[in-house]
């Protein structure tokens, strides 16, 4: 019986350890996330920067606020800021440590994305990701690959990623401060992004960087994030002609007039933004509704009355250019001008307006060669004016390029 009674023994021994087994395997709890003990607030998740709040890269920084408004101050206890590369299809959680104790979160049905301006304190026009973080909830969903800046108010929970969508915005731009305009993403990776566009800026003005078409990730009465990008100080910038670009309130100066390839990088090592700005052309200029007319004394406006530097009343022939792609020509024909008198171009015959006198271009003709018109200035005149040393009829034709601005007067005698 021992023989028989062995073998069953055994068989109900394997039995009960199989079945053991396969209870503990269908049982299993998730993994645990694990965290730093260090005191502090960690995002982290799939392809991004850091896999889990250990990864020294997790580790949020308080919020840059707006010293200008709200509460008017630089950084608040308990609100977070940080810029950071998430892959596209990632999950993202927030990990936040007291005392040595971590706490891991998500949200709700992984986040609710929406027009940030239309759903909450988020004054961006674009969408973003939201909601109140929760623990032992869903991690929270990211589809599109991007820079993103993750903000967190862990007194009341509220969360927020917004997509890094760079624009460039002030009065040395097309829009003014109405409208932004973008730069695009030229590169993009975990240690770095760069954004670049080719665009007109006027000069003698100022700018600013911001970082989505929204002048803050976050704002109510008390909290508002500083998100856009300026210098310590317009004036010092302006005179040294370095502008140190950073978390400021001021704007940034620009001089010249022209087109620039304006380049905005990241360095996710330093947490430093840089600007790289280069004139590679001119502006174009578009002159074909302005008027353009001789003004002065050097001619008669109507029978028996001669033009006397009267703004308004003595300008000669005011009209419009003739157009070929971005060259802007006037034309006057047989103009009948009287000797010893003096003359300049001038838009719609009144002061503030385009004005070009003798060396305000490229003066050339018959006229100018054989010395019959010449400037004022070489016969004893106060101004660089046209001076008509010899009187009689004139074809003048004055041509501007709308790219260059370059400008050339041609003068020769009508008969």
């Amino acid at each position: 019986m021992k023989k028989l009674l062995f073998p069953q023994l055994m068989l109900m021994l394997v039995a009960s350890v199989f079945f053991v087994s396969c209870s503990d395997e269908s049982e299993d709890p998730a993994p645990e996330v694990l965290t730093p003990k260090m005191d502090g607030v960690y995002v982290f998740g799939s392809n991004t920067i850091a896999d889990d709040a250990l990864d020294p890269d997790a580790r949020m920084s308080l919020a840059v606020l707006d010293p200008t408004q709200g509460a008017m101050v630089e950084s608040m206890e308990g609100i977070y800021g940080k810029f950071m590369y998430i892959g596209a299809n990632s999950t993202i959680q927030f990990a936040e440590v007291e005392d040595e104790v971590g706490t891991t979160f998500g949200a709700a049905d992984g986040g609710s994305v929406g027009i940030g301006a239309e759903v909450g304190n988020y004054p961006i026009n674009d969408e973003v990701i939201y909601g109140t973080l929760e623990t032992e909830a869903a991690p929270i969903e990211v589809s599109e690959e991007g820079l993103y800046y993750a903000y967190i108010d862990t007194n009341t929970d509220q969360f927020v990623l917004m997509r890094v969508e760079p624009n460039i915005i002030g009065d040395a731009t097309e829009g003014q401060w109405a409208t932004g305009t973008p730069l695009p993403q030229v590169f993009l990776s975990k240690d770095s992004a760069v954004y670049e566009a080719s665009i007109p800026l006027t000069g003698a003005s100022g700018y600013r960087y911001r970082f989505n078409d929204g002048w803050a990730v976050y704002q109510d009465p008390n909290i508002v994030t500083l998100s856009s990008l300026g210098v310590e100080s317009y004036g010092e910038a302006w005179d040294s002609g370095v502008s140190d670009i950073g978390f400021y309130t001021e704007n940034i100066p620009h001089h010249e007039d022209g087109i620039y390839t304006v380049r905005l990088t990241y360095n996710a090592a330093t947490g430093e933004w840089d600007e790289d700005k280069v004139k590679t052309g001119n502006l174009e200029v578009d002159y074909s509704a302005i008027e353009m007319g001789l003004f002065g004394n050097a001619y008669v406006t109507a029978p028996e009355d001669t033009a006397n530097w009267e703004a308004g009343v003595d300008g000669y022939e005011l009209h419009t250019p003739v157009v070929d792609g971005n060259t802007f020509t006037w034309s006057w024909d047989a103009v009948d001008l009287i000797q010893d008198r003096e003359f300049i171009f001038l838009e719609n015959g009144e002061w503030g307006g385009l004005q070009i006198d003798y060396t305000g271009a490229t003066v050339q003709g018959a006229a100018i060669e054989n010395g019959q018109i010449v400037d004022a200035t070489t016969v004893g005149g106060e101004y660089h004016n046209f001076f008509v040393a010899e009187g009689g009829p004139y074809n003048i034709t004055l041509v501007i390029d709308g790219e260059t601005d370059a400008r050339t007067i041609n003068i020769v005698p009508a008969n």
